[in-house]
C-alpha cells in the first residue's frame, strides 16, 4: 500500500511541476463554465425575458383600434412601436429586424361596431420562431373583439324584434352596446380561478450547468491522464518500471489513484467556483455530494483503464476518448437537463456514467433531495467502475509494455 501511495504522489508531483498542464486543468474548465454561465444567465437574480418589438400601424384611428393598442401594450412580452407606416414596418420584417408587424386597416372600428367582417393584418417572416407567439396574441385580441361584435349584433337585432320599428337610433344603440361590451371585456364577469398546489421551486441554471461541466472536464482530465500510460508504454518507460521490485498492481494502482485524485480536486474546485461566483445552492447533503463525486471519479478512472487496455496506440486514444466524452455528455444531461430529451435518448443515456452522475447531482441540488435519494446513483456508478476496472485489468497487457 505504501508503494502504491508513493507512486500516486510521484505522479501528482510530476503533474504539479508541469505548470501549463495545471493551468489548463484548472483555468479552462472554470473559464468555459463562466462563459456558459453568462450565456445562460446563471448569475444571481431573476432574468427577464426580452420583450418582442412589434410595429403596429394604426390606419384606422378609431375607438376599436385604440382598444387593440391598449391590449397589446399591456402584454408584458411585447413592446408596441407605433412610429412606422405600413411600408417601413413591412421592410423591417423583410430585413429580419423585427419578428412581425401588425396593421390595423382603415374602417376597422366602424366594421366592428356595425357587425361587418374585418381583419387585423399580421405580417411575419417565413419560418420565424416567434411567429406562432405573435399569431396567438393577435388571435386573442380578435377573439375578444369578435365577442364584442356578436354582442352588438344580438343587441340591435333584439331591439328591432321587440319594437318592430326601423326609425330608432340603432347606431346609438350599437355604440352603447359596444361600450358596455368593452367594459365587460376589461373586467369580465366570468373568470378562471387558479389554485397552485405545492411550493414552486425556481430552476437554478448554475446547479445544472456547473455539475455538468465539472463531470465533463473531469472526464477529459482523467482520461487524458490515462493516456499517459500508453505514452509510457510506447516510450519504454513502463517496461523499465516493471523491472523494479514493485508489484504490478501497485504500479498501475498508483497511477490510477493519481488520476482519481485529479478528478476529485477538479470537481471540488468547480463546485467552489459555482458557489462563489454564481451563488449556486449546493443542496442540503454535503455527504451526498461527496459520495456522488467520489463514485463518478472512480467510474471515470476505471473507464480510463479499460480504454487503455483496449486501445493500442496513443494516436487512437485522443479521438476515441473525445468522442466518448462529448457523446456521453450530450445525451447524459451534462449540457441540458435529461428530461428535456426524447424518451429514446433518455433510455440510451442510462448506458453512460454521466447520466447517473447528473441524476445524483440534480436530486441533491435541484430537487432538494438528501443522501437517501442518491444511493441508487452512487451504487450504479460504483458498479460501473467495478466492471470497467475488472475488465480493463483483465485485458491490460503488462508483457507488451
Amino acid at each position: 500500500m505504501k508503494k502504491l501511495l508513493y507512486i500516486a504522489l510521484n505522479e501528482l508531483s510530476l503533474l504539479c511541476k508541469d505548470r501549463m498542464t495545471v493551468f489548463w486543468i484548472v483555468v479552462l474548465p472554470l473559464g468555459m463554465t463562466l462563459i456558459a454561465g453568462l450565456v445562460f444567465g446563471a448569475f444571481g437574480g431573476e432574468s427577464e425575458a426580452a420583450a418582442i418589438d412589434l410595429p403596429v400601424v394604426n390606419e384606422d384611428g378609431g375607438e376599436m383600434a385604440t382598444v387593440v393598442l391598449d391590449v397589446l401594450s399591456q402584454t408584458g412580452s411585447l413592446n408596441v412601436e407605433t412610429a412606422y407606416d405600413e411600408k417601413a414596418a413591412r421592410q423591417l420584417v423583410t430585413d429580419g429586424k423585427r419578428a412581425g408587424a401588425l396593421v390595423i386597416p382603415p374602417g376597422f372600428s366602424a366594421a366592428v361596431t356595425s357587425g361587418q367582417p374585418t381583419a387585423l393584418a399580421l405580417i411575419v417572416a417565413p419560418d420565424g420562431q416567434t411567429a406562432p407567439l405573435l399569431e396567438g396574441m393577435v388571435r386573442g385580441v380578435t377573439s375578444g373583439l369578435s365577442s364584442l361584435q356578436t354582442t352588438v349584433q344580438v343587441t340591435v337585432r333584439e331591439v328591432q324584434r321587440a319594437t318592430g320599428s326601423a326609425d330608432m337610433d340603432y347606431e346609438g344603440i350599437a355604440g352603447r352596446a359596444a361600450a358596455a361590451a368593452l367594459e365587460s371585456l376589461e373586467a369580465p364577469p366570468i373568470g378562471t380561478q387558479v389554485t397552485v398546489v405545492g411550493q414552486a421551486q425556481d430552476f437554478d441554471v448554475s446547479a445544472q450547468l456547473v455539475p455538468g461541466y465539472a463531470v465533463m472536464f473531469a472526464m477529459f482530465s482523467i482520461l487524458a491522464a490515462a493516456g499517459t500510460i500508453l505514452e509510457e508504454k510506447e516510450r519504454g518507460t513502463f517496461k523499465r518500471l516493471l523491472v523494479s521490485p514493485l508489484p504490478r498492481w501497485s504500479l498501475l494502482g498508483g497511477k490510477l489513484l493519481a488520476q482519481f485524485v485529479i478528478g476529485v480536486v477538479q470537481i471540488g474546485l468547480m463546485f467552489i467556483f459555482g458557489a462563489l461566483v454564481f451563488g449556486m445552492d449546493l443542496g442540503g447533503s454535503f455527504l451526498g455530494l461527496l459520495l456522488i463525486t467520489l463514485a463518478t471519479c472512480w467510474a471515470t478512472t476505471s473507464l480510463g483503464i479499460l480504454l487503455v487496455a483496449v486501445i493500442r496506440s496513443r494516436k487512437q486514444i485522443h479521438p476515441i476518448t473525445t468522442l466518448i466524452i462529448l457523446g456521453s455528455s450530450a445525451i447524459g444531461g451534462a449540457w441540458f437537463p435529461l428530461f428535456l430529451m426524447p424518451k429514446a435518448v433518455q433510455q440510451l443515456a442510462r448506458l453512460t456514467l454521466v447520466s447517473w452522475a447528473m441524476e445524483g447531482y440534480n436530486r441533491l441540488m435541484l430537487l432538494g433531495g438528501n443522501l437517501a435519494d442518491v444511493w441508487l446513483d452512487v451504487g450504479v456508478l460504483v458498479l460501473y467502475g467495478a466492471i470497467c476496472f475488472a475488465v480493463g485489468l483483465r485485458l491490460f497487457k503488462f508483457k507488451e509494455a
